[in-house]
């Protein structure tokens, strides 16, 4: 049966609205007993293997069907959500300390989780755009959460613009799908092969997948997206949404070889990691540089797809789950106990917050792809699919500036002089189950690390290849990086530094760039639209002409009405005389 492998998000959906009306602090505990519910019910359900479709309406000539599917890759991000989850929210125990919205944050949040579980299992496009749009709806909720303020609502106003134009782009290419295939189901239409509109299909699914996955150009939005509480964020880049685009070009990959579209893919990702990974090194903001970390393993998933190796895809997909939901916990603990400072540069760890550190370098090592953690076997398996020297040598050039960003990103709050330039900072009074979530999940990516040669394989999934030669290059590249971050960013005077990275904001931010080029095309529109506006009132005014004429033709023979019989038999002799000379003529 598929009907149990859809009661997964149940207990999710219960959750939320349990939330919503017991509100205050009770609500964090129903929030975290929902996911736990739904873990242990992922777990008891991954035996299920048939995918057999659930009717939900009809209509003369269509029939409309649910499918889940229960394919390892499906069962894969099912997983990762459920695992994730419970962590999400026992983070924000710790950090969501206003009661008042508490209530309103964990039926958000449940249902946030709840729709990217019905995406993660879905086998047609029908049951896919039911999570999608329930994705683009709770995500918009997410980071406008502190309304109040004056940022949050602008930038999840620029985060549903983005992805409604994906929504749409999505609907228009399931609908062609459809009308090539007769079919919605994902299985029914790879199985069919080629089909004459399946390229502009292709184009339209791909393009939907980028402004949900932060692909150029439509990237911008998740660093403005950092506006969200920071557990969202954690959330929102580990194994949610902006995974979700990712996700389905992996499940209609082979349609993308079919329609000759992994060329397209490959030079869209390369461009996309290439700006996450400058704008990186140019950020100060601790979230954003995360976020723009996540746009270049976002992009890097992409080049990994477009040169057809899907394994490679699929690795960095499940590790970077792990290290980059660390990172978040960690950025936001320490933005805790600095009174919610944001630059790094005005932050302070001390040496006293051992265990804290311990779990941020974890992360910090993974993600710069450091052996033996699980960053590396994600990176390095990227680089070991390409096939061009060119495109070795791009990549090669990424991980190497990955790992001076994000080293600069861990070391700056560790300098002496930080103290004296930061504010107070106290790590003694941090919530302990922040603390908790973090170091859980620290111990995640190193279990994830030690058994990456047989985590995979369980779950029906080979693994990506890594030679031996590409292993040493990857490690390093990774230790230049790292030397050249502690030089610059602990060996350096301050005054230096500054000028060092005020130089590199001028040459590599682009931040202002792609904001104005989105200005522009809105101004483009705008002015189309203005030219429309003025031919459509043209159009109304000749037509109000036309309408008006009449009416003041009839106003005038309404006044020859005196009631005077003589008049009328004159005004009849006159007309009856004029039609005689008409016809004459």
């Amino acid at each position: 049966m598929v009907l149990p492998i859809f009661t997964v998000v149940l207990p999710l959906v219960v959750a939320a609205f349990l939330s919503l009306i017991v509100k205050g602090k009770p609500a964090r505990y129903i929030a975290l007993a929902g996911s736990l519910v739904s873990l242990g019910m992922v777990a008891l359900l991954l035996s299920i293997t048939s995918n057999a479709p659930i009717s939900w309406f009809s209509l003369p000539g269509l029939s409309v069907m649910l499918t889940a599917s229960t394919q390892p890759i499906n069962l894969l991000l099912l997983q990762l959500i459920a695992a994730i989850t419970p962590l999400i929210f026992i983070y924000s125990i710790g950090f969501m300390d206003v009661p008042s919205e508490q209530g309103r944050y964990y039926f958000e949040i449940c249902l946030f989780a709840a729709a990217m579980m019905l995406f993660a299992i879905a086998g047609d496009f029908i049951t896919m755009l039911i999570g999608w749009e329930l994705l683009g709806v709770t995500s918009y909720l997410l980071i406008g959460f502190w309304y109040k303020k004056e940022r949050p609502p602008l930038a999840a106003r620029k985060a549903i613009t983005t992805i409604i134009i994906g929504d749409v782009l999505m609907l228009m290419a399931a609908l062609l799908l459809w009308n090539s295939y007769g079919t919605f189901s994902f299985a029914s239409i790879i199985s069919q092969g080629a089909a004459p509109l399946l390229p502009m299909a292709m184009v339209l699914v791909a393009l939907a997948a980028f402004t949900k996955s932060a692909q150029f150009p439509f990237h911008e939005w998740l660093p403005d997206a950092m506006e969200g509480p920071t557990p969202v964020s954690a959330f929102l880049h580990s194994s949610t949404m902006v995974k979700a685009g990712i996700f389905l070009i992996m499940v209609l990959l082979p349609l993308f070889i079919a329609a000759n579209m992994l060329p397209m893919l490959l030079i869209i990702g390369v461009i996309t990691a290439l700006i996450g990974v400058t704008n990186a090194l140019a950020e100060n903001h601790i979230k954003r540089v995360l976020a723009y970390s996540t746009i270049e393993d976002l992009g890097l998933m992409t080049v990994a797809l477009g040169l057809g190796s899907l394994p490679a895809a699929l690795t960095l997909f499940v590790v970077q789950t792990f290290y980059k939901a660390l990172l978040f916990m960690s950025a936001g603990s320490i933005m805790r106990a600095n009174n919610n400072e944001e630059s790094i540069t005005n932050l302070f760890v001390p040496s006293t917050s051992k265990a804290l550190i311990i779990a941020t370098i974890i992360g910090v090592l993974s993600l710069a792809g450091i052996f033996p953690l699980s960053g590396f076997f994600g990176k390095a398996g990227i680089e070991s699919a390409s096939n061009s020297i060119i495109v070795y040598a791009i990549l090669s050039v990424i991980g190497f500036a990955s790992s001076i960003y994000i080293f600069r990103w861990f070391l700056i709050p560790l300098r002496k002089q930080a103290q004296k330039r930061g504010v107070l900072a106290n790590f003694r009074t941090l919530p302990k189950p922040m603390l908790a979530a973090t170091y859980i999940t620290a111990a995640l990516v190193v279990y994830a690390s030690l058994l990456y040669l047989g985590v995979l394989p369980w779950l029906s999934l080979t693994p990506a290849p890594i030679p031996i030669a590409a292993a040493a290059a990857e490690t390093t590249i990774t230790l230049i990086g790292l030397s050249v971050a502690y030089v610059a960013y602990m060996r350096l005077r301050l005054k230096k530094m500054s000028e060092a990275h005020r130089a590199a904001y001028l040459a590599l931010y682009n931040n202002l760039a792609v904001n104005a080029a989105y200005s522009l095309i809105a101004r483009l529109f705008n002015a189309i639209a203005w030219v429309v506006e003025g031919i459509d009132r043209n159009i109304y005014r000749a037509f109000r002409t036309g309408a008006i004429s009449p009416i003041l033709f009839a106003r005038l023979l309404r006044r020859m009405e005196d009631g005077q019989a003589n008049a009328y038999v004159a005004a009849f002799i006159l007309g009856t005389l004029l039609l005689l000379i008409i016809l004459v003529v």
